[in-house]
């Protein structure tokens, strides 16, 4: 163990004493604090003009919002959104601009908008002439779901299991503001997720060239731990690094938006967000990004390993790194249809894909031996597994490498 520590920590500062590593880090930092402002800079406009500025039109949303914070989704609070609502003026294009709307529906456009969501009214006629009705509304939300279970061909086994979820789901709900949340699981996850996964592709992939490039391999391989104890160091020292660099760009995120948005609302019902209003995970939303920020770390460190490996089989980091980052641009853009059911799955909880919150808390799931897990239960251990197995593999070849002759 003291060769072990000893090499792992000079192999640690090897890493950080590269300039790349700490000018990706400040990027990947600033792309977060960017994204975290993004929505509240600028000025909205109408016709040419300025209508007013995004800061005070989240301001005034983030007051209405917080007004409606902790009153239950019931047939009270439905009539009153239906009758705000029933005030502005029939045929107006543009209603959001009216005194109408401004004055009167604007305090409930969060319950409105939830309303759309689970009706699929797709514009303010078809919500103006719906009839408020709590218990309509939450049977509109499971005819919905039914139908999506459907679209993503699960087996009755799955289905079982989420009207079971459904029914241990206690309504009325109750709202509570979120914003805060609603901003890090939305898209915060998916930006620092991918933020997380280039910055371990470019930093990691010269851990094990760095060698081989500097024709020092034949030095290092014929000492006395260089077959063994310095591989799993070398390793080591990398994990370490992506998952830490992880780790702080999801505080971060965290910080910048409870600063930004407040912290408000932890134990929100995650059908209040719109992100994630078809999900019937019976987490609160706070638990939610929770877990799917443990989840990002886990997959930086998992990839992390998978660079590694990759950059001592092809022995080049630009290799490796054009490799990966093409398997990141594929994940971003490629997709499966649903009717497709295992090659579809398979690749929505590939490494880039899966730091989508819709896939992290995806309906499909997976059975085995008659019991059903979610897809953030069983990911995760998916990804240990296809860890350890690399490392192994990683292992051999790094074992069996000869140096040749130049």
């Amino acid at each position: 163990m003291g060769n072990f520590g000893t090499l792992y920590r000079y192999e640690v500062k090897k890493i950080l004493s590269r300039k790349l590593v700490w000018i990706v880090f400040l990027v990947c930092v600033s792309c977060v604090a960017l994204f975290m402002l993004a929505d509240l800079t600028g000025k909205y406009y109408v016709d040419g003009e300025v209508y007013d500025t995004h800061y005070h039109m989240f301001k005034v949303d983030q007051g209405y919002r917080r007004a409606l914070s902790g009153r239950a989704l019931d047939q009270q609070l439905l009539e009153e959104m239906a009758a705000a609502y029933g005030r502005i003026p029939a045929g107006e294009e543009r209603y959001t601009l009216t005194d109408a709307y401004q004055t009167y529906a604007r305090p409930y456009s969060e319950i409105a908008k939830l309303v759309r969501l689970w009706t699929q009214q797709r514009d303010i006629d078809a919500l103006q002439a719906w009839i408020p009705d709590e218990r309509a509304l939450y049977a509109a939300r499971v005819e919905q779901l039914e139908a999506e279970w459907q679209t993503l061909r699960l087996s009755d086994a799955e289905k079982d299991y989420w009207r079971e979820r459904e029914a241990q789901t206690k309504t009325p709900l109750v709202y509570y503001y979120h914003e805060g949340y609603r901003k890090i699981i939305s898209s915060g996850l998916n930006t620092v997720g991918l933020l997380s996964l280039l910055l371990v592709c470019i930093c990691m992939s010269g851990v094990f060239t760095e060698e081989h490039a500097r024709r020092t391999d034949q030095l290092i391989l014929s000492s006395a731990k260089g077959r063994s104890v310095i591989y799993w160091a070398k390793l080591a020292a990398g994990v370490s690094v992506s998952g830490i660099c992880a780790l702080l760009l999801s505080v971060l995120t965290f910080g910048g938006a409870f600063v930004i948005y407040g912290a408000d609302g932890f134990g929100t019902s995650l059908r209040f967000c719109a992100y994630l209003w078809n999900s019937s995970c019976t987490m609160s939303i706070g638990q939610v990004c929770l877990v799917a920020y443990g989840i990002l770390i886990l997959t930086a460190v998992v990839v992390s390993v998978l660079v590694q490996v990759l950059s001592e089989v092809l022995r080049s980091n630009i290799a490796t790194l054009s490799l990966c980052v093409g398997v990141i641009i594929a994940g971003m853009v490629g997709r499966i249809p649903y009717q497709y059911r295992i090659p579809a799955q398979i690749w929505d909880w590939g490494p880039v894909r899966f730091l989508n919150a819709e896939y992290v808390f995806d309906s499909r799931m997976l059975s085995v031996y008659g019991c059903c897990f979610e897809a953030w239960q069983v990911v995760p251990v998916l990804y240990i597994m296809a860890a350890v197995a690399m490392a192994a593999v990683g292992k051999r070849v790094y074992s069996h490498y000869q140096v040749s002759a130049r």
